[in-house]
């Protein structure tokens, strides 16, 4: 059974049933996050807005964020930021930065976040500490979520030290030992988002290791680029609108206004830009051969291919 992981950000809503509070807490970090990308307005999606104020009814305040694939969901006292991993894997790294210290990708996309959230630090935990607890989402403050478990054990927040967890390798038989609630002070990746910004001066560095590995989200010129982290080259000739990364490792999706491409993880241009979504399956009927090999459908032409570019015609 997977279980999720929360990034949890203080707010300052005092209680989802004070509509203006409520309101004005979820109206102000949506600008501060559109002010953080420079005025784009449309990497907010998905905004949701429930607000039955009878005694049992339904309150719910919630956006997306395109570019980074997560789902922000306001209580009261926090935010609780689903950045569509599990838990376990904040605790597997799979790469190196450039000081040599482990990376872990649910990680470098809780950091990102905070950046865009206009904060420096975080903290994580398992579902059962956040939106899969008995915390009332409506009344709880965050000092109530800091304290909240089952056992003394159980809420402790212990400081995360991603060192701990440098010779992580399932290979080896190495698996990593974690704890349910931690807080985490991003001091490597503030690091080399530094060094980013010291390499690449003429540039506001937005994100690291988004959307894929090796690139950088940055500004120029009102311009927004996919910076290769070490060269600084572009990732396209052209400035770009949005992007969308929800395609589970399959590729990306680049927008220029309206129009979209579809791009896979090694950069290759897949499709030409056009108005119209994309999603992905796995190819099912391939057998051996197919497993694990992900089908992306144009849902503006109705064509299909693999992420090589090879069409899939069944």
């Amino acid at each position: 059974m997977s279980i999720d992981l929360s990034l949890v950000i203080p707010n300052k809503c005092r209680s989802l049933r004070d509509k203006k509070d409520a309101r004005k807490c979820f109206d102000d970090t949506i600008e501060g996050i559109v002010n953080y990308f420079h005025g784009r307005k449309q990497f907010i999606t998905d905004i949701k807005i429930y607000e039955d104020e009878s005694e049992f009814g339904n309150i719910e305040y919630s956006f997306d964020i395109l570019l980074l694939n997560i789902t922000a969901n306001m209580y009261s006292g926090f935010w609780d930021i689903w950045p569509v991993a599990r838990y376990s894997q904040y605790f597997f790294p799979c790469d190196t930065d450039m000081f040599g210290k482990p990376r872990i990708w649910p990680r470098e996309v809780c950091f990102n976040t905070l950046l865009a959230f206009g904060q420096n630090e975080g903290w994580i935990c398992d579902e059962y500490h956040s939106w899969n607890s008995l915390l009332d989402e409506e009344k709880t403050t965050f000092e109530d979520w800091k304290s909240y478990g089952e056992t003394a054990e159980d809420s402790k927040i212990y400081e995360f030290n991603v060192m701990d967890f440098a010779d992580v390798d399932p290979l080896e038989n190495r698996w990593p030992e974690y704890k349910k609630k931690y807080h985490d002070d991003f001091k490597e990746c503030h690091a080399v988002l530094d060094a980013v910004k010291k390499r690449f001066p003429q540039y506001d560095i937005l994100a690291i290791g988004e959307p894929f590995w090796n690139t950088v989200v940055a500004v120029k010129d009102d311009g927004m680029f996919l910076l290769h982290i070490e060269t600084g080259e572009s990732f396209t000739n052209y400035p770009i609108d949005n992007c969308r990364t929800d395609f589970n490792g399959a590729g990306i999706q680049i927008f220029r206004g309206e129009e979209s491409a579809f791009f896979n993880r090694t950069g290759e241009q897949l499709t030409d830009f056009r108005v119209g979504d994309f999603s992905w399956k796995w190819d099912n009927e391939g057998g051996l051969t197919g497993a694990f090999k992900q089908i992306v459908i144009d849902e503006a032409t109705g064509k299909k291919f693999f992420t090589d570019g090879t069409p899939y015609d069944k």
